[in-house]
């Protein structure tokens, strides 16, 4: 099995009270579907970095490493189709301004309150990590 390292960040904006969740494009595997920032990680980062560079490139926001709050260091889903074994670390960061950029590789983004987050993922591991983010927003 292919191991893939990789990062899952939440990005909850204080002011609006809303997680941003992206809108990702059809495939030949789904259709169209909602989740956060996610990107893998390239043989020369962190997961920290690689965080910041995933934010950057998929919205536009800039964030600082003070800025990441690691809500689980590792977080395995299993994809068999793919013969793959996917290791997350978690982030949450909590920002004040609304402006996103996105790149040409999502189709639209919303700020969704975290009562109807869940209804807007298509994936189980997305809820999965999303619990542990209100989890750990609650612990605060």
């Amino acid at each position: 099995m292919r191991i893939k390292n990789s990062i899952e960040c939440w990005i909850y904006n204080v002011e609006l009270k809303g997680f941003l969740l992206l809108k990702c494009p059809v495939t030949v595997k789904h259709g169209i579907y909602w989740q956060p920032v996610t990107g893998g990680v390239e043989p020369s980062e962190t997961h920290e970095t690689a965080c910041l560079r995933e934010v950057r490139e998929e919205t536009g926001i800039e964030i600082r490493l003070d800025d990441l709050n690691i809500v689980a260091p590792f977080f395995q889903v299993e994809i068999p189709e793919n013969d793959m074994d996917l290791r997350k670390r978690i982030f949450l960061v909590k920002v004040h301004s609304d402006a996103v950029f996105l790149s040409d590789e999502h189709l639209g983004f919303q700020w969704v309150r975290p009562e109807l987050v869940s209804r807007f993922l298509l994936w189980d591991s997305n809820r999965k990590s999303f619990a542990l983010v209100m989890a750990h927003l609650l612990k605060e």
